[in-house]
Parts: structure tokens; C-alpha cells; sequence
């Protein structure tokens, strides 16, 4: 279901933030380009109107995303200060901040930043657009709002943010907005092809390696309309790689040409599994994603299931299935 930000909400998050002196910022657990971008641009744009800013996260930041300008900043708890306002960029559900939750739940008020359809609006505002190909989107018009000027770091920052979401604007979420702030931002200082290359072309040897097996694990499912493969904590020991190195596997098993649906399972433990799923647009995984506690888009979703591997990939093909026939159905109405 598409949703739109209203004007009226619009306005009421504009006051609390002009008003506010001291501000927490966060996103979700296993931040990604868009989580990171928007955090970081929203936070160095509020710091130029004289805010106070922690930008915090549950999780580290991926290597590939080391360069963008003000990662340093980025800490994994509170300062001694109190915010007066906190604001959560592209995090679909509170319980999406891990530890944090507790934090952002406890504050005067709380807005949520996001452009996630199946979003658990939480907080006491909502700025939610679906048809945003990034919540930097979302957070650049902000931006324009409080007159902030884009500067090379703040461009870079939302370059990052809408380039991965948008799958180098490969994506059926590009849309003319996505272009059109990707081209502002390059005009503010962002060097596109600096981003692209640490982003997407500099990998670990051991994020190499863990690559290798994915591909060498690929299994067909349903005649061939759904390709998945499988990593587990033993492939992460043997390669040397971190959790985040998992980070453009998807999209190499997407590139795969017949395939509707591309699945990545990965079992850090023996009884938890993170799932990512990526379609053509033929079935809106975000529903799927959305049966096992997730979320996402219609075309690029995830989630986390209890139990074991093999099992949890099972149960989210079997779930594919029953999505394509609704879909088959809807389509031949």
C-alpha cells in the first residue's frame, strides 16, 4: 500500500525540530547506503542550524561505508547529555534499533523518517513516503525546509544513500526525484565515481572468498522461478569475513537471468537465520518478508527467522509459492 507524507505532519515535524536544541539520531540494526547516507546528512544538515547531534547505532559500520564523511561520529551509546528530540531514518519498526530502542522510546518526542511501505509507524510524528527511492529523499527535502546548503560532505552522503538503494539507479524505485538530488548532490562537491568504486568495487580478500561460496551454493527452487543460496557461521570462520561482508551477495544472485526471486539465508548461529529476498516485480517479496516479521519493499525485503537453516528455507520458498499463485491470479483478473 502506497503511503504518502501529509503536509499537516509535515509541519508538525518541522516545529518540533526548529524548536529543539539537543537532538538523537538513529537507524536500524545492520545499517546499510540508505541508513547511513540519510543519518549522516540529516545529522551534519542539523548541526549547521546549530543543533546538538549524536548520531547513534546498534551495529558497526560496514567497512565499505568507512569513507563517508562524519562516520567517525557515529557511536554505539548515548552521550551524558539528554536530546530533547530523536529522529530515526529508514528504520521500518522500532524493535529495528536493537539496544537503542529503549533510548529513542524514552525521549520527549521521537519522529519517524522512512520510506518503507511496510513501516510500523512508531513515534509521535510520521514521515513515511513509499514512492521515495531512498529515505534521503525524505531527508533532503528536510533539508531544503531549514535552508541548509549542500556541501561536499552532506552531497556525498545522500549520493551513497540513493546510489544503493536504488541499485545504481538500476531499480524500478528510481524514480526523476532520485536523479534530480543525485545530480544536486554532485553539484554540492559528491564525486560519483569515488562512491561508486568504495561502495560497490573494493572488497576483502575474505569478502571475496565468502562470495565464492554463496555462488557456489546456488540452488533452483520451483521450476527455476526462485534461486537461493546459503551461508553459515563455518563459511564466515573458514573465510576470515565478517557479517558484513554478506553486504551485495543478493545482487549477484539477482543478476542470475530466468529467476524471479533471488534468496540469501544466513545462519550466524544454530537457530536464527537472516533472510534476504530481491524480486523482478512478479511477486512483492515485501509481503513474504512481512509474514516472517520483516519488511521491506515490494521488489527488495528481509527478515529474521527463528530456526534452523535448511528449515527456515523451506518455509520461505513454500511462502514464495503460495505469493506467485496469488500473484498469477491477481494478474490473470
Amino acid at each position: 500500500m502506497s503511503r504518502k507524507i501529509a503536509p499537516q505532519a509535515r509541519d508538525r515535524v518541522i516545529a518540533l525540530i526548529r524548536k529543539s536544541k539537543r537532538v538523537y539520531m538513529g537507524s536500524h540494526i545492520r545499517p546499510d547506503g540508505d541508513a547511513l547516507g540519510s543519518l549522516l546528512a540529516l545529522g551534519l544538515g542539523l548541526e549547521q542550524r546549530g543543533c546538538q547531534v549524536a548520531m547513534l547505532l546498534t551495529d558497526p559500520v560496514p567497512p565499505s561505508y568507512s569513507f563517508l564523511p562524519g562516520i567517525t561520529r557515529v557511536q554505539s551509546e548515548p552521550p551524558e547529555w539528554e536530546a530533547d528530540l530523536g529522529l530515526v531514518v529508514d528504520c521500518d519498526g522500532l524493535s529495528r534499533l536493537g539496544k537503542l530502542a529503549e533510548v529513542f522510546s524514552g525521549l520527549p518526542h521521537l519522529v519517524d523518517i522512512d520510506h518503507h511501505a511496510t513501516d510500523s509507524a512508531f513515534g509521535d510524528e510520521h514521515l513515511i513516503d513509499s514512492s521515495a527511492g531512498a529515505t534521503a529523499e525524505i531527508v533532503h527535502a528536510l533539508l531544503r525546509d531549514f535552508d541548509v546548503e549542500l556541501n561536499p560532505d552532506i552531497g556525498t552522503c545522500l549520493y551513497a544513500a540513493i546510489l544503493t538503494d536504488t541499485g545504481r539507479f538500476c531499480y524500478a524505485n528510481t524514480t526523476t526525484n532520485s536523479l534530480r538530488i543525485a545530480a544536486e548532490a554532485v553539484e554540492a562537491g559528491a564525486e560519483p565515481h569515488f562512491i561508486a568504486r568504495k561502495i560497490f568495487e573494493e572488497r576483502s580478500i575474505a569478502a571475496t572468498h565468502l562470495l565464492g561460496v554463496a555462488l557456489a551454493r546456488l540452488t533452483e527452487h520451483l521450476d527455476g522461478r526462485v534461486v537461493s543460496s546459503l551461508l553459515t557461521r563455518d563459511d564466515f570462520q573458514e573465510t576470515g569475513a565478517v557479517p558484513s561482508d554478506t553486504e551485495g551477495i543478493i545482487d549477484h544472485l539477482r543478476a542470475i537471468g530466468g529467476p524471479r526471486v533471488a534468496l540469501l539465508f544466513v545462519s550466524p548461529d544454530h537457530d536464527s537465520v537472516r533472510v534476504s529476498l530481491r524480486s523482478d516485480g512478479s511477486v512483492d517479496v515485501s509481503q513474504v518478508a512481512l509474514g516472517f516479521g520483516g519488511g521491506g519493499h515490494a521488489m527488495a525485503a528481509g527478515c529474521t527467522v527463528k530456526g534452523r537453516a535448511e528449515e527456515v528455507r523451506s518455509r520461505v520458498v513454500e511462502s514464495l509459492e503460495s505469493a506467485f499463485a496469488v500473484s498469477h491470479y491477481e494478474l490473470a483478473d
